[in-house]
């Protein structure tokens, strides 16, 4: 077996009651489509603080980027952030597939440093049930669910019957991860073994049992043991990623596909991204497996706080 690889992203964050004073000076800015109130304070802050703003949509079925509604090659996405020293990425609008696509093109334009900003949300839409009673009543209004697909360059086929190991990154909606094991078909938990990341501490106190609860019912169907489950910071990208890497150092395997799916909190999917990036071609194979959900309208109300997250790969690496 060949030595493994080490992470090599150095992080510096913050938070704080308003929009960072670190956003202030950037080169270039992406953002995606506004939804809620935090998506539309951040990224009108971004506008004030930046006269080179893209909005950047990734089509999973077509596997397209969109730069200002316009299709664009991967090349013209290297071309538009070529040189630029301060490159700012909207984490509050931002999806999972472009922020691949802005790390694959910062790589081949040997930019070592990215920076996010990311609001977080004051209160979640929560749907009204029809049986209170029950222990995973909870529910919640945040996305619509799609096809389970990967993105080009992070994408690796699974056989059934072969051998696998699965991280899922578990948020608030129950339907996300029921899709998932729907659209992937029967697992054989001998050959394939899961794993599951809960976000603990959460945002907020007691906002932990909404990631919980509504996983109880298959979590127990799938005889998941507490071996099988990791906590992690719900606000953290740096410690999403950590932890993705210290399951890989213990789950991974060379004869098998590490699958990740980061289900639950922006800042979690943030850290997968990193992840997946970075592992991207190793000996111990990884890949996403993921819905690319829409965000539904007032999905959330109000903010929190802000976390503004600068990564630097650090040198040699």
């Amino acid at each position: 077996m060949s030595d493994m690889p080490k992470s090599s992203y150095l992080f510096h964050s913050s938070t704080s009651n308003e929009f960072p004073s670190e956003c202030k000076n950037i080169d270039i800015a992406f953002v995606g489509e506004r939804v809620d109130d935090r998506g539309f304070s951040s990224v009108e802050e971004i506008y004030s603080h930046s006269k080179n703003v893209h909005i950047i949509k990734f089509d999973p079925e077509q596997q397209l980027t969109l730069l200002n509604d316009t299709p664009i090659q991967k090349q013209k996405l290297v071309e538009t952030i070529q040189n630029k020293k301060r490159i700012l990425i909207d984490a509050t609008t931002v999806g999972l597939g472009e922020i691949l696509q802005i790390l694959l093109a910062t790589n081949k334009a040997s930019i070592k440093e990215i920076e996010f900003v990311y609001a977080e949300p004051g209160q979640y839409t929560q749907q009204s049930s029809n049986n209170e009673s029950h222990h995973n009543s909870r529910e919640f209004a945040l996305t619509h669910n799609c096809v389970f697909r990967s993105v080009q360059g992070f994408a690796h086929q699974h056989d059934n019957g072969s051998p696998a190991s699965h991280i899922f990154m578990l948020g608030f909606e129950q339907g996300r991860i029921l899709n998932a094991f729907e659209q992937r078909a029967v697992f054989d938990l001998e050959n394939y073994k899961c794993h599951f990341i809960i976000g603990v501490p959460a945002f907020k106190a007691g906002w932990e049992s909404n990631s919980i609860r509504p996983h109880l019912d298959i979590l127990d169907e799938l005889k998941v043991s507490e071996r099988a489950i990791s906590y992690c910071q719900a606000n953290s990208i740096r410690e999403s990623y950590h932890t993705l890497w210290d399951l890989y150092t213990k789950i991974g395997d060379e004869r098998k596909t590490l699958f990740v799916s980061p289900l639950g909190t922006k800042p979690h999917t943030v850290g997968a991204a990193l992840f997946l990036f970075e592992t991207k071609g190793n000996d111990k194979i990884t890949s996403l497996y993921y819905d690319h959900p829409k965000r539904l309208i007032n999905r959330s109300r109000n903010i929190e706080r802000w976390h503004y997250v600068n990564v630097m790969l650090l040198p040699n690496s």
